[in-house]
C-alpha cells in the first residue's frame, strides 16, 4: 500500500518569530526535518501544504476576519522553512489563494485527494502546524476522501496547547489514528 505523508504548513509565518506562531515550533523542526528523510528512504510520497494568500485574504484582520496577517503569496512568511523546499518532495500544495477560501485543509480547493490517487496513495500521515487549524482540517479532509489517516503526535505543534489537546481527541474519535512518528514508519 503506497503511503504519504503531509506536512501542514512548516513556514516562517507559523514558527518562531512568524506573525501567527505556533507553540514550540523549534522542537519539531530538526525531528521533522530526519522524519522526512527517513520516509522518502521508505518509498513514502511527501506532501508539503502552504498558506499561499492574496493580500487582502478575508481571514486578515484588516479585512475583518480573525488572523493577523500572514502566509501572503511570495512573501517571506509565507516561504517554507529552511531545508523543507527539497527537490525530493513529490507535491506542494498551496492553499488559501483566494481571496475568501478559507485555506485551512490541505484538500480544500487544492486535488490533493486526486492527485494522492494518481500516485496510488491509500494512506496518509498528517503532521506540521497548527493541529488545531490546518492539521485538524487536512487529517479530517483526508478521511472523507477516502484514505486511512494518522496523525503523528510528536510532529505537531498548536497554537493553543488546550485547543490542540481538544482537536486531537476530535480526529482520533474520528477514527484518525494519534501515532508517534516512529510507530507510522
Amino acid at each position: 500500500m503506497k503511503r504519504a505523508l503531509i506536512v501542514v504548513d512548516v513556514q516562517r509565518d507559523f514558527c518562531e518569530g512568524g506573525a501567527l506562531a505556533a507553540a514550540d515550533t523549534v522542537s519539531l523542526l530538526e525531528p521533522l526535518r530526519a522524519f522526512i528523510a527517513a520516509a522518502r528512504q521508505a518509498g513514502v510520497k511527501i506532501v508539503l501544504t502552504q498558506d499561499w494568500h492574496p493580500p487582502n485574504h478575508r481571514s486578515f484582520r484588516e479585512a475583518g476576519g480573525d488572523w493577523p496577517v500572514h502566509c501572503v503569496a511570495g512573501s517571506r512568511g509565507a516561504q517554507l522553512m529552511p531545508r523543507l523546499d527539497s527537490d525530493a518532495l513529490d507535491l506542494i500544495v498551496y492553499k488559501g489563494e483566494t481571496i475568501d477560501g478559507a485555506g485551512y485543509s490541505g484538500f480544500e480547493s487544492t486535488g490533493l485527494g486526486e492527485r494522492l490517487g494518481a500516485l496510488g496513495v491509500r494512506e496518509a500521515a498528517v503532521c506540521g502546524v497548527a493541529t488545531e487549524y490546518c492539521v485538524r482540517a487536512t487529517a479530517i479532509d483526508a478521511v472523507k476522501a477516502g484514505f486511512r489517516v494518522a496523525v503523528l503526535t510528536d510532529l505537531i505543534r498548536p497554537i493553543q496547547f488546550a485547543a490542540g489537546e481538544s482537536a486531537l481527541g476530535e480526529m482520533v474519535a474520528l477514527g484518525i489514528e494519534g501515532l508517534e512518528s516512529k510507530v507510522w514508519l
